[in-house]
């Protein structure tokens, strides 16, 4: 695979950021690491490279020469939030690189996974548990379903909805998986969700077993 084109591209960002953290004008936002970073990041997808993502790489030449236009055509010393937040997104696109032109987007395709089999298996235990968690369980299904369906394409948006729906199933799996412990060990407890579900008492052991089992598997799959 011939990856002249896009390495070449890679190269020149490479060059802008280099100009970009020697500009004093940008001493004020305090962001050499985050440069930094993103230089790192842009020299490991010229190194490993295994995708040829010539568009990508054009788009990030294109906007470092456009945001090193920008702040080297500055006139006052302080440097507008426009342009501010402009080159940070730019950065962030930067360090994002390594998932365009290398492996390492297997590794978040598995977390992606992951995270949506924990859900998964949240959303089959939460009715099961509590009527109030199976309420909580559809109300995180929606942002689920988008995940599936768009977050294997290293979406922010999905990575910001996985993030920001992990904390409550995961306190959840572990009140299950206290419940499991102490329903197990009072019979009383079984015969009474037997009857709140009307079934057997030996059906409500295989739930409170499938709780007990699906809880630990639920919290590492999201930890």
């Amino acid at each position: 695979m011939d990856n002249t084109d896009s390495t070449a591209y890679l190269r020149e960002v490479m060059e802008n950021l280099d100009r970009l953290r020697g500009n004093r004008r940008l001493s004020g936002l305090k962001l050499e690491k985050d440069i930094d970073q993103a230089e790192e990041a842009v020299e490991y997808s010229i190194r490993y490279m295994v995708r040829d993502n010539i568009e990508y790489a054009k788009s990030l030449r294109e906007k470092s020469f456009e945001i090193l236009s920008k702040v080297e055509a500055l006139k006052q010393a302080s440097v507008p939030k426009a342009l501010a937040d402009d080159l940070k997104l730019f950065l962030k696109y930067c360090k994002m690189s390594i998932y365009e032109f290398t492996d390492r987007i297997r590794d978040v395709r598995r977390a992606y996974r992951s995270y949506l089999w924990g859900m998964i298996i949240f959303l089959l235990l939460g009715g099961t548990y509590r009527i109030e968690f199976a309420v909580s369980a559809i109300v995180l299904a929606f942002p689920i379903i988008i995940l599936a369906m768009g977050g294997l394409r290293r979406r922010e948006t999905g990575l910001m909805l996985a993030y920001a729906t992990m904390p409550l199933p995961m306190v959840i799996f572990v009140m299950m998986l206290t419940y499991a412990f102490y329903a197990f060990n009072n019979p009383e407890e079984i015969s009474f969700t037997a009857s709140a579900h009307e079934v057997s008492t030996e059906v409500a052991y295989l739930l409170v077993a499938l709780v007990s089992l699906g809880s630990p598997v639920g919290l590492i799959l999201l930890s």
